[in-house]
Order: C-alpha cells, then structure tokens, then sequence
C-alpha cells in the first residue's frame, strides 16, 4: 500500500508540474479554438435553435437602430403583419402597442443583442465573441482565487483554470448565448461580495460597480436573481448579530446593484410592459403551466441525465465526493463554507423554479452553469493552505479525475455537434441552389436549422392546408414564380417544454400540400428532411 501512495504521489508531483499544466492549458485552449473555427467554417457558421433569434435580434439593430424592437423579417412584402412568421412559442412573443397594434418582438434579452449589434463585426464571428469572454471569465474565475483565498502558486491556478474550461459550462460558450456575459457580470458581483466578506473594510468604488455587475447579470440571465438572493440570504444568516454594520458595509454594493435594476427596468417597462423584458412573462406563463411533479421529473433528468443527455452526478462525482470529503474531513473557512452553501443550495433552487428542461445535445445540464464555477472555485481553494499530505493527495486525484471525466463529456458533446454541422451544411446548400425561391415550412421543427439563411431569404410557416392557401395566393398576387418547401420527413420528437396542444398544433402539423396556382417541380429527402419545388402553373 505504500509503495503504491508513492507512485501516486510521483504521479500528481509529475501532472501538476508547471510545464505539465501549461501543456495541457495550451492544449484545451487551442482544441476549443479550433472546433470553434471549424465550425463557423463552411457555407454559414453553425448558428442553431435559440442561438438563430439572438443572431435575428443582433441583425435587426444593426441594421434598423436599437430602438427597433419588432422581430426581424425579410417577409415584409409577403407578410406584413407577421401572420406566417415562422418563429413561434418559444422564440417570439406579440404584444398589443400604445395605439393597440399586434406586435412581434423576439423574448430573448435586448441588451445583449443591442449591445453586439453595435460591433463592427461580421455576424459569422459572433460566436467567436462568446468563446472569447468564455476566456475572460475563466481569467476572471481565476483573479477571484488569487485574490480572494490568496492562491499564488501558477501550478495551482493553472489546474484551476483546466477545472473551469473543461466544465459543463462550455455548453453555453460554443453558442450565440448570453450567458456567458452574465456569468462575467455575476461573477464580479461575487468578487465584491466576498472581498466585503473576507476583509471587512470597505472598498466603495469596487463595491458599487460589482453591485452594477450584479444588476446587469439579472436582465441577461433570470436565474442571476436566485443566485444573487441566495448569497445575500447567507450573508445575512451568518452577520445576523450586526446587521446594522453589515448593511452599512455593503451599502455601495446595495446601491449599485439597485440603481441597474431600476435603470434597465424603467426602460424595459418603457419599452414592453414588463421591468424584466418579454423573457419574463413567458417565464412566467410557462412557471405557471408546469405541475411540481413536472419539475421533479426535470430535478430527477438533471441530476441522473436520460437517454440521451448526461446528468449532474454522472458527469461531476469526482467533485461531489471532493466537496463530501472537505465537509467531513477539513477545516473550512467561513468564505469556503459560503461558497459552496451558495452553490448548492442556487443549483437546487435554480432546477426546481426553472420551467424548462436543462437544455439539449448531449451535455444539458443548462442554467446551473455559475454552480460548477462555484464549485471549481470551492474545490481549488482547498489547496490554498497546507493541509495533510495525505489529504493534498485526495484533494488533487479528485481534482484531475473531474478534469478527466470533463473532458471526455465535451469531446462527447462535440462530437454530436459535429454531427450536426455536416448536416446544417448539407441544408444550407439545398436551399442555397434556388436563392430566390422564399421557403415554406409547415412545422416549427423545420426551424432549429435555418441558420443565417433567414438573413439572406424568406422563410414562412403554414402549418395548415387553410394557411397555405391563403399564402400562395399571395405569392401569386406578388408574381412569385417558385417556391420550396420544406419539412422533416418523420414524427417530430416531443419537448419536455411544450404544451400537447402546441406540439399537435405547431410541430407534429405536416400535410399534404393541394395547390391551386402552383404546380410541385421536384419532391427530394435530404438528411431525413424533405424539399420540394413548387413553380407557377
């Protein structure tokens, strides 16, 4: 047994070398660039599902101005009132305007759009943007162990950031997605927090721009909030005898934070109605829909995974026993003793509250992000004092074992999406041979793929024979020569998240198409997917 605790130990000295761990950064870093590059290389950049609206969102700004909120269309000709749009339940939200007009606005947040349209870049490279802050967060991540648990050695912080860039957390940062800066936002509202909480003293100007960060965090992401509460709840229960100096210590964070909410929430209620956007009342709606069992089915999806995507345990044992390990065996401090508080107790709150499934691909396990930040934190901090050996030893065989097993879950990931691009690519090209030919589909299942060719042609829904006719009489009344349609060629997989109502009325809606002024050139099956070409007759 002895003899077998010193290879162990030769082991974790030789993987936790300095030149070891910069090998393996640079290498982690360099496979994310280049999957990224490749895929956003191509006919279109691999741009899918929820992703598209930001992408729509962003475009309408730049090209209409930041106050022009309505859904982007290249339909307007043919569908002015938005009657065909093919985006629907959960991407697009009509709301009635001051002079009682229907209006389509996408759900998602508008400062994020608004603030990348502003960018001088092409749309291609946005996601190139998000992996970017991914990077950022992570040396974000890692200034908070330097400078809140007093973590110096460049081995340790090293292995910290491999722990972080390899988490479930990349499942947001390889997409068009605002989450990714509301972690950045959020995480400086921690660093504030937890520096008032560690040295006691004031900081105020750090203070009232990380209580802004926190505010901004909650407009980009709803479950910001929970987080952000949780962590005051803590504070509070462990400062429950001076709660007059606690709160006079954390005014400028209390301030600042404030002061975000009211300004983005005045003009989000100026703007739609709502202090937290279109986002929340479809939050809302759907909250309200959802039974407890239904939310105990996600708790149980999330934490075990199902057939088709993983599960919290499965992919983040190694720092569950860690965490196990510390609350038994060690000595922690009050700052790691609210850190990992904080992160389990949102990671529950945030699964349960949550109306949705913990997103799609392989990986899941969405809108718990910040908790695996929290817990990477928690875990590296343990090496910030000299504990036993044997301790240090467990502490670290945990550590690389979740880096392993991290790893090896992203490359699975990728690996689905991979498979997804070749076949994104093989779609772009089909509706690519006839650039002038709008696209009809009849099921918002057709959608998740449409990608940039929204930008570049129209894209419209019928999901009913009564719909189609009303819409070719308008592609004959404009002289439209061609059309294409488009559908999926099998029964559409249901959604957790969706209603049977909605499923029968939207997504499993494919028909027969009867036309009276066009005639089908061409019926072909792609991929699974069906296209047709319909001319004049």
């Amino acid at each position: 047994m002895k003899k077998i605790m010193n290879w162990l130990s030769l082991f974790l000295h030789w993987v936790t070398s300095k030149r070891i761990l910069y090998l393996i950064l640079g290498l982690v870093v360099c496979f994310l660039v280049y999957k990224r590059i490749s895929w956003d290389s191509g006919i279109s950049p691999l741009i899918q599902s929820d992703s598209q609206i930001k992408l729509y969102q962003t475009i309408q700004y730049k090209e209409k101005g930041i106050q022009k909120h309505e859904c982007y269309s290249k339909n307007i000709e043919i569908d002015p009132e938005f009657r065909f749009y093919p985006f629907r339940y959960p991407w697009v939200y009509f709301i009635q305007t001051r002079d009682n007009q229907k209006k389509c606005v996408f759900q998602y947040p508008t400062f994020f759009a608004q603030t990348f349209s502003l960018l001088p870049i092409p749309y291609r490279f946005l996601n190139g943007m998000i992996l970017l802050f991914y990077f950022f967060l992570t040396l974000g991540f890692v200034y908070v162990l330097r400078s809140v648990f007093y973590i110096r050695k460049i081995e340790i912080l090293c292995l910290g950031a491999i722990l972080f860039l390899v988490g479930y957390s990349i499942s947001s940062a390889i997409e068009f997605s605002e989450s990714i800066p509301s972690h950045i936002f959020l995480l400086f509202f921690f660093y504030g927090a937890l520096v008032l909480e560690s040295a006691k003293k004031h900081i105020l100007i750090t203070s009232f721009f990380a209580g802004i960060s926190g505010g901004i965090s909650i407009f980009l992401r709803s479950e910001s909030v929970i987080y952000i509460g949780v962590l005051g709840f803590f504070v509070l229960i462990s400062n429950r005898r001076k709660i007059t100096s606690i709160i006079k210590l954390y005014s400028p964070l209390i301030i600042g934070f404030s002061l975000a909410v009211f300004l983005l929430g005045a003009y989000n209620f100026h703007e739609f109605g709502e202090i937290f956007g279109v986002r929340s009342k479809v939050s809302l709606n759907d909250f309200g829909r959802l039974q407890f069992s239904d939310r105990l089915h996600f708790f149980k999806e999330f934490i075990l995974g199902n057939t088709y995507r993983t599960g919290f345990l499965y992919y983040c044992f190694p720092v569950v026993l860690l965490i196990i390990f510390s609350l038994i065996k060690l000595n922690l401090t009050q700052i790691q003793k609210l850190v990992i508080g904080v992160a389990f107790v949102s990671l529950v709150f945030v699964v349960l509250l949550s109306p949705y499934s913990q997103g799609g691909l392989y990986l899941g396990l969405r809108y718990t992000e910040f908790s695996y930040l929290l817990f990477s934190i928690f875990v590296i901090s343990l090496l910030s004092k000299d504990e036993h050996l044997e301790d240090k030893r467990w502490i670290l065989l945990l550590i690389i074992l979740q880096i392993v097993l991290g790893f090896y879950h992203v490359k699975r990931n990728f690996k689905t999406i991979d498979f997804v691009k070749k076949y994104h690519e093989i779609l772009q090209s089909e509706w690519n041979k006839y650039p002038d030919a709008p696209v009809v589909h009849l099921s918002t299942f057709d959608l998740l793929l449409i990608s940039d060719s929204f930008l570049k042609k129209p894209h419209l829904i019928a999901n009913k024979q009564s719909e189609f006719e009303d819409l070719e009489t308008r592609f004959h009344d404009l002289g439209i020569s061609q059309f294409r349609v488009f559908v999926y060629d099998f029964k559409p997989p249901k959604d957790d998240n969706i209603s049977d109502e909605f499923y029968n009325e939207w997504v499993n809606s494919k028909y027969e198409i009867e036309s009276k002024f066009y005639r089908k050139i061409s019926d072909s099956n792609t991929a699974g997917y069906r296209y047709m070409l319909w001319e004049k007759k």
